[in-house]
């Protein structure tokens, strides 16, 4: 009977732990806290299950002296597992706190080996009768009292550190861990001293050890030392600003609290995928716990509003977007006429001479009555538009270029073009230009094909051929003309003074210049 009744005891301890272990695991708040707390309730159960091993399975010596030794592995990590979840939960730098717990476990397996190997040094515990030793006749030894204060100073830095560190106004309640701490500590000296008394009303150092060490954890969560979330019931129904229910996953409501709505089924699987949003601008949102859902609503009518103001700016802005775009592209066409027109302006005063010569020619065509007379009239104006539209192209291809430049090829195109056109004069007419691909001012090539322009005005009644030549020589544009004429050419083109006329021949003429721009004479 005595027997079954210390079983029924240890089944009643162990029920006990694994449902304190239960508890921990369902409501500590913090996850590495919560590791260490139901790493210290494990290691309660198996303190018992060594306990009960020894007593009623083992009964030589050598299965009760490991057995007795196995009771110092939960005793001394217990409150190693304690001082652990205390720095866990006020350290900040995780780094930092992991170091100092592997230094704690480091320090608590070398009490652990030290107390495995014993039996080689002795200096835990003494014993006086040759082996195999038993725990009736033993003595402490330097050692064990390292242990013991190596416990009292985990427990004790524990009950300091979430001490210091507690945000909880007051900490009137704070005595409640001190207590079991203060037992614990007096039991121990009991029971090293050896002291009667001890033995008969505490004499199970597993169940007093196991008991005291959870009733301090637990103070600790009772006096909020150790945060816990086990008061739902109270925290819904004081938080006045909160719309929010707890469900399992049958949707059936457990908590509540404020005006949450009633919501159908069919519209809660709705939630779980995506937020949904109702009439008056309550969305009701949805986050998986464990076992069950929790529902909360929370009112963004004001955002909603914020929203369709935004969206109204938006429209407002898009269509100003719209109406300045259609702006822009009013003044782009504008001021691109305004550039066509001032192109046509400035063409139309550079040209000015060969307009008003046109003029003159097509009145002289209309009163003529020679047919051969007609011909040469009609070639002169063709020559003269010619010019008119090869400069047109020259000055536009001028101003279409990011540098204002223009090549040697656009003259060598404009002069083949009038050289052309030189045939219905009855004019033989040749060209050429040095290096097409050459690029130069576009003023300097103008000034080449206006040169050209002006001797067939000038010399077209009286001239039968043209040579025209353009090079290049030293950076500098030279125009060379060979002219084959009966008539004197230096008396035609004295009004031309940087135009040098020499006489090759009897009727062969040679004129050349020199292309400086007015920047370069002055």
């Amino acid at each position: 009977m005595r027997n079954l009744a210390d079983q029924c005891r240890n089944c009643i301890y162990q029920g006990m732990y694994c449902a304190w272990v239960i508890y921990l695991e369902k409501h500590v708040v913090h996850k590495k806290m919560r590791r260490c707390l139901t790493g210290i309730g494990c290691l309660m159960v198996f303190w018992f299950f060594i306990r009960t091993v020894k007593f009623h399975i083992f009964y030589e010596p050598l299965g009760e002296h490991i057995c007795w030794y196995l009771y110092y592995v939960p005793m001394i990590l217990i409150p190693v597992l304690g001082l652990s979840a205390a720095l866990f939960f006020v350290e900040k730098d995780e780094e930092k706190t992991v170091r100092k717990i592997i230094m704690l476990l480091s320090v608590a397996a070398v009490l652990i080996v030290s107390v495995f190997t014993n039996d080689l040094h002795q200096l835990v515990f003494r014993f006086s009768k040759q082996p195999p030793f038993s725990d009736m006749d033993y003595s402490y030894g330097i050692l064990f009292m390292v242990i013991q204060a190596w416990m009292l100073l985990c427990l004790t830095g524990m009950e300091i550190i979430l001490i210091r560190k507690s945000r909880i106004p007051g900490k009137k309640q704070f005595w409640m861990p001190v207590i079991p701490g203060i037992l614990l500590l007096g039991w121990n000296i009991g029971n090293i001293f050896r002291l009667p008394f001890i033995k008969v009303i505490a004499g199970d150092m597993t169940a007093v050890c196991c008991l005291l060490m959870a009733a301090i954890y637990q103070g600790c969560i009772l006096c909020g030392l150790i945060q816990t979330n086990s008061r739902y019931f109270e925290l819904f129904q004081t938080s006045g600003g909160l719309d929010a229910e707890i469900t399992d996953y049958s949707f059936q409501r457990y908590y509540h609290s404020g005006n949450f709505p009633e919501l159908t089924p069919e519209l809660r699987a709705i939630i779980i995928d995506r937020s949904f949003v109702q009439e008056e601008g309550i969305r009701i949102n949805h986050i998986p716990i464990r076992g069950g859902h929790l529902f909360w609503s929370e009112d963004i009518s004001v955002l909603l509003d914020q929203y369709q103001d935004i969206r109204e700016q938006q429209e407002e802005l898009t269509t100003r977007n719209r109406l300045l775009q259609k702006t822009y592209q009013k003044e782009a066409e504008r001021r691109k006429a305004e550039e066509q027109n001032r192109l046509l302006n400035m063409i139309q005063n550079q040209t000015a001479g060969q307009l008003e010569l046109l003029s003159q020619l097509m009145d002289e065509l209309e009163r003529t009555e020679s047919r051969e007379q007609y011909d040469w009239i009609l070639g002169k104006i063709v020559v003269v538009g010619t010019y008119l539209k090869r400069r047109k192209n020259l000055v536009l291809t001028q101003y279409t270029s990011d540098r204002n430049l223009l090549t040697m090829e656009d003259l060598r195109q404009s002069l083949a073009e009038s050289c052309d056109s030189l045939k219905l004069c009855r004019i033989r007419a040749a060209y050429y230009v040095e290096k097409g691909n050459v690029q130069l001012n576009a003023e300097d090539i103008l000034k080449c094909y206006d040169t050209f322009e002006w001797l067939v005005e000038r010399l077209s009644d009286v001239m039968q051929s043209v040579f025209y030549r353009v090079s290049q020589i030293d950076d500098v544009l030279r125009i060379s003309v060979h002219i084959v004429s009966e008539t004197d050419l230096g008396v035609l083109m004295s009004e031309r003074p940087e135009l040098k006329v020499q006489q090759e021949d009897e009727n062969e003429w040679f004129v050349s210049c020199i292309v400086l721009r007015k920047e370069d004479i002055r």
